[in-house]
């Protein structure tokens, strides 16, 4: 079965993270994800999680810190593998190039949007890495 490695931002700001709203020409248009993408070949994740941010939101210099997990859904023809990774700081506007609308929310405002399932795990584990400040 073939495996497909994505990463996501969880990008902090004031206490709170932005989430965003998958737009219409994606699988589970609607719901709402932490940004990111595929990891391409001969990149790292840090590496594919700037250039993704760069391409969906329009922002650089991407501060990329902590890893925080992975979630894994099993579909019918392939597995995703979702790694997550704290990103502090970035330089630029937001700009959505991919996502119809995104907001920034405390991490328990997040649990009352439909997040996409591979995202609920990911939040789960930022979750506890607040615990343990």
């Amino acid at each position: 079965m073939k495996i497909i490695n994505v990463v996501a931002a969880i990008i902090e700001h004031q206490n709170h993270i932005l989430i965003a709203q998958r737009d219409n020409q994606s699988d589970l248009a609607g719901y709402w994800e932490f940004p990111g993408g595929k990891i391409e070949a001969n990149e790292t994740p840090q590496q594919a999680l700037c250039r993704e941010l760069y391409e969906e939101l329009n922002i650089e210099q991407v501060k990329v810190t902590d890893y925080i997990a992975t979630s894994h859904i099993r579909l019918p023809e392939r597995i995703i593998q979702l790694q997550a990774w704290k990103v502090v700081a970035y330089q630029g506007n937001i700009q959505l190039h991919c996502h119809t609308d995104y907001r920034w929310v405390t991490p328990d405002e997040a649990r009352h949007y439909l997040l996409a399932p591979a995202d609920i795990p990911l939040l789960n584990a930022y979750c506890l890495t607040l615990l343990k400040k």
